[in-house]
């Protein structure tokens, strides 16, 4: 098992949920206060009330562990098929909205620690960043075959816009997007960005 791979339970050992919630709260509580390079397992697991073993049997280390708290504090990522392609990319947007302050700062914490940590940097970018994005691409994408969407908008470009702005803002200010943000930008940047005026953005009649 690689650092960045998730939770996974030990062979013939059934799955402790509340203790995992635990390992997960108290790893996000660690790193928040003190940093992902500061943060130790062992902290985290006193805190957990358990043991650096029972941390092992699910995470193969602090990375690993760290991602999965981070992924475990953020809305449910989903591709939306809302009918528009406004609604559809507010449905993207939106994931990037967080009312959980200590989803925001535990990221902010990881962000800070990317350029020195090359396996953190990997791990975060393939567990958190990217899977938004590609979500934010496959809508795009969608609404190019739908005919409502020009085929030669930069979509890559158009997608990296959103994750680009609200790490921006975790990293720098520690907030996330607020509502009012997500739909400025889906309706001043990204629609103008995909050629498409706010009242064309359904698919054309078949």
């Amino acid at each position: 098992m690689t650092e960045h791979s998730g939770a996974s339970s030990a062979v013939g050992r059934p799955r402790d949920p509340v203790l995992e919630q635990a390992i997960l709260d108290a790893a996000v509580d660690v790193v928040v206060e003190r940093g992902f390079a500061a943060a130790k397992l062992d902290e985290i697991a006193r805190r957990a009330g358990t043991g650096k073993a029972a941390i092992y049997r699910r995470w193969a280390g602090k990375t690993a562990l760290v991602i999965a708290a981070a992924q475990h504090l953020q809305a449910d990522l989903s591709i939306p098929d809302e009918g528009t392609l406004r609604e559809d990319l507010l449905g993207c947007v939106r994931h990037y909205v967080s009312p959980n302050a200590k989803a925001v700062l535990v990221l902010a914490k990881v962000i800070a620690e990317m350029p020195r940590d090359g396996e953190l940097r990997d791990a975060a970018g393939a567990s958190i960043g990217r899977p938004a994005a590609d979500a934010l691409r496959a809508v795009i994408e969608r609404w190019v075959e739908r005919g409502a969407v020009d085929p030669a908008v930069p979509v890559d470009l158009v997608a990296s816009l959103v994750p680009a702005v609200a790490f921006h803002r975790v990293a720098l200010r520690h907030e996330g997007l607020d509502e009012a943000t997500a739909v400025a930008m889906v309706d001043n940047v990204l629609l103008p960005a995909l050629g498409v005026r706010r009242g064309e953005s359904s698919a054309p009649a078949s």
